[in-house]
């Protein structure tokens, strides 16, 4: 005859892995730069686009919010 044991989960445990797992979250929010955050956003607005009409439309809505001096023009971010 064999004895089973069984590892039941409690709430107390399922919360200190939800906090532990936000906390991580969040160090790996604030360790990335302001640029990495918005180019980020930026890249997944773009993504978010229906069709290349679309996409267009979010480029130029993109470049209007964020103007760059005329001889910035050529050069990437």
């Amino acid at each position: 005859m064999s004895t089973t044991f069984s590892y039941h989960s409690t709430q107390s445990n399922n919360i200190v892995a939800t906090v532990a797992t936000a906390l991580k979250r969040l160090g790996a929010y604030l360790s990335q730069s302001t640029d990495h955050r918005e180019r980020a956003y930026e890249e997944a607005y773009l993504a978010e686009s229906a069709d290349r009409y679309d996409l267009e439309f979010r480029m130029r809505e993109l470049a209007r919010a964020n103007p760059q001096p005329t001889w910035m023009s050529g050069l990437g971010r």
